[in-house]
């Protein structure tokens, strides 16, 4: 049966659509001044943030800093100013940590962006620009499309990014294109969930652009979600201690994305190749992106990662008969 995506496309289609709002609110904040970034969350909200500190790496002269928001507000770094752009989220705009940061950017006179399933939420009321989308799926996507225009905004009105509406361009691209790989990975999902639904432990291997993927899917979907057993490991890191657990049985995930980053995920796959049997690559170049320039394409890495780790996480759930919203503590008890 041809599954529907139909609701998942719009809600990114939401998100593209946010451009001329997102590149007024940028230049209003450019034209107040902006020395450095703040991406500043938990969990999830801050992992999907992590893409961004590797374009303003590797294309902006702007320094950018991430940011557990309850590490934020008790350290209170001395880089942190009223010339800081400070770009938090929260799905639900209720984290009390992220609202408290949100607060305290506020308080230091510092510009301030926050996304949030609903603009009237606590960290919509304390921020100056908030863009919201509440959806059952695609959330995660959307959010990342808004914050794609940001930090490709900031660096076109900063560092006068040349391949601005390139970019653009793309990112109006992904809707269509992200509904066409779901339908391509679904016999792989199905492949991936059955091969490791009994699974104790689950290693996941990324860098660069992925690494948010890297870490959140180990601890937001496999162990918060899953209740399994998970560590994320960068692939620059593997070599110097995870590697040694590692036998031909151990369950890895590796993504491969096209940024700067990825010979090194080619010599944690020349490894596995040799030394183990149940390695489980995602390589985002296997993934057509119509339209899209090569050039462009590595920016668009956790987009396909995103996308297809979906339909794993769907299908694994499912062969587990264990849903996704199950919970032993969160939200259920005090903490």
């Amino acid at each position: 049966m041809v599954k529907d995506f139909t609701e998942y496309k719009e809600v990114l289609e939401k998100g593209v659509n946010e451009r001329k709002n997102i590149e007024e609110a940028v230049e209003k904040i450019v034209e107040k001044g902006v020395e450095n970034v703040f991406l500043v969350g938990c969990g999830g909200s801050l992992a999907v943030m992590s893409p961004c500190k590797y374009l303003l790496e590797t294309n902006s002269k702007l320094p950018v800093y991430e940011y557990n928001a309850g590490e934020f507000v008790a350290i209170k770094p001395k880089t942190f100013s009223d010339k800081s752009l400070v770009i938090l989220s929260s799905y639900t705009g209720t984290t009390k940590e992220t609202v408290a940061a949100a607060k305290m950017a506020r308080e230091m006179g510092a510009a301030t962006i926050g996304f949030a399933g609903k603009a009237d939420s606590p960290l919509g009321q304390n921020v100056d620009y908030i863009f919201a989308n509440e959806a059952k799926g695609g959330v995660t996507d959307s959010k990342l499309i808004m914050l794609y225009q940001i930090v490709f905004s900031l660096m076109k009105q900063v560092d006068n990014f040349e391949k601005y509406e390139e970019v653009m361009e793309a990112i109006a691209k992904l809707p269509e294109n992200l509904v066409g790989i779901k339908h391509l990975v679904e016999d792989r999902a199905v492949k991936f969930a059955n091969d490791f639904k009994d699974a104790d432990f689950i290693m996941t291997i990324g860098a660069g652009v992925l690494w948010g993927e890297t870490y959140s899917y180990a601890v937001c979907i496999i162990e918060e979600m899953q209740w399994i057993q998970a560590h994320p490991v960068h692939a620059g890191e593997f070599f110097h201690g995870s590697f040694e657990i590692v036998t031909d049985d151990s369950k890895l995930l590796i993504f491969k994305g096209e940024d700067l980053t990825r010979p090194l995920l080619d010599r944690v796959t020349d490894f596995t190749a040799i030394y183990n049997k149940n390695a489980e690559i995602i390589d985002t170049k296997d993934y057509p992106l119509p339209g899209i320039a090569e050039d462009i394409r590595g920016y668009m890495s956790p987009f396909v990662i995103s996308t297809i780790l979906e339909r794993y996480s769907e299908n694994l759930a499912q062969v587990r008969n264990h849903p996704l919203s199950t919970r032993r503590y969160m939200t259920k008890v005090s903490y």
